[in-house]
């Protein structure tokens, strides 16, 4: 009845696990890089460059003052904060926190490489939240402040929020 001539079945030779197929290779590299970063990665999600958030807090104070809440003392205030946050924040902590006069004027337009305040607007964010009156122009004021900002390398300095 059986006429041809078949073979018996033939069984594979056993497989080696090793070596392992180029797939698992991947998988073993993504698993090692997964570790390595992941202790890094909520670090890294809260750091946000300097020049970000001192924009950000710039806007904030523009909006502040569009909406009426600051008289022009607490702007210029509040601008001297912002600049010397942000200068200490670029550099050295120590030695940019007692800046004061001509000193603080040259370490700002050091920082961005060029000249953002005129000679009144130096001297009003140097003195003037201690005068009694001054007569500038305020919106100038803030327009220096954002340039000086922005002009400022991005990839300095990062800070938590």
């Amino acid at each position: 009845m059986n006429e041809l001539p078949l073979r018996d079945i033939h069984l594979p030779i056993d497989s080696l696990w090793w070596p392992p197929a180029p797939g698992w290779w991947m998988l073993l590299i993504l698993l090692v890089l997964i570790g390595l970063l992941l202790p890094k990665i909520p670090a890294w999600l809260r750091r946000k460059p300097i020049r970000t958030l001192s924009l950000r807090e710039y806007d904030r104070i523009r909006r502040t003052r569009s909406d009426g809440h600051l008289d022009d003392r607490q702007l210029i205030q509040e601008l001297s904060v912002l600049l010397r946050r942000t200068v200490m924040s670029y550099g050295a902590r120590g030695s940019d926190a007692n800046l004061c006069g001509d000193r603080w004027i040259t370490r700002l337009n050091e920082m961005s490489g060029e000249c953002c305040f005129s000679t009144e607007q130096c001297d009003l964010l140097t003195r003037g939240q201690y005068q009694l009156e001054f007569e500038i122009d305020i919106e100038a004021l803030l327009h220096s402040c954002g340039n000086w900002i922005k002009s400022l390398p991005r990839k300095v300095g990062h800070a938590t929020d």
